[in-house]
């Protein structure tokens, strides 16, 4: 799963706008681990992201491996640049040196879940996250329009995509609960309807953690640079998850 986030800073508090969001590996075979890197390099292309967010936890090891590689594109034969990590050292010595380092690993621990939660439904519930309109909502516009009325099935089926992933994400959100982990604060989540999955919510709270990461950055160099009572205004590409 991936989720492309634009991101905005300014001088009190970052906020997001959701933009898109992508299942990688729909079908049984497209879930084969190599398509995978494709789909998620061929997003990368498509969007031009500032950073990109990637688990690199278990099986995201062999993922982060084949990221810092040139890949093959089955489909147009195009040689898919490596892409490197900023964030780090133990890729340092083992990507390539020419590689477009924009990729920002994440090894979760109990501690980091707990801040990622948190920081999520934060930004939920404070209104720092913009999503898409509900499939609902969006086909009725799409209807309106004549481009929208002309469309074939099949292409009114991938515009609508997006908002129904979205309207499925939103779900995943309120089916999830906070529950105290004992420890120094920090909290765990759990499914209330255990058989709904939750990884459009877990690719969509560690772009989130990364923009919170972010703001708490330039929260402390306006601090040290003795900007806190001047206003300033700053902006910032979003990245996609992955």
């Amino acid at each position: 799963m991936a989720t492309v986030l634009k991101v905005f800073p300014n001088a009190d508090k970052y906020h997001c706008n959701l933009v898109n969001l992508y299942v990688i590996g729909k079908t049984e075979d497209e879930k084969v681990f190599d398509y995978q890197v494709v789909e998620l390099k061929r997003l990368i292309k498509a969007f031009n992201p500032r950073e990109v967010i990637i688990d690199i936890n278990g099986i995201g090891v062999n993922f982060g491996d084949a990221m810092i590689k040139p890949t093959l594109d089955p489909l147009t034969g195009e040689i898919l640049p490596a892409y490197g990590f900023f964030n780090r050292d133990e890729y340092d010595l083992i990507q390539p040196r020419n590689a477009i380092k924009i990729l920002y690993g994440i090894k979760a621990t109990s501690t980091i879940n707990s801040d990622m939660h948190s920081a999520l439904y934060s930004a939920v519930y404070s209104g720092a996250i913009k999503f898409l309109i509900s499939e609902k909502k969006a086909k009725d516009k799409l209807m309106a329009t004549k481009v929208g009325r002309k469309m074939s099935p099949e292409k009114r089926i991938e515009r609508l995509m997006p908002h129904e992933l979205t309207s499925i994400l939103i779900n995943e959100i309120m089916n999830l609960k906070t529950k105290p982990t004992g420890v120094e604060n920090k909290i765990a989540i759990e499914p209330i309807n255990k058989r709904m999955t939750h990884d459009k919510f877990s690719a969509l709270e560690m772009g989130v953690y990364r923009m919170f990461l972010l703001e708490q950055e330039e929260m402390s160099h306006r601090h040290n640079r003795g900007l806190s009572g001047t206003k300033l205004t700053f902006f910032r590409h979003g990245g996609v998850k992955g």
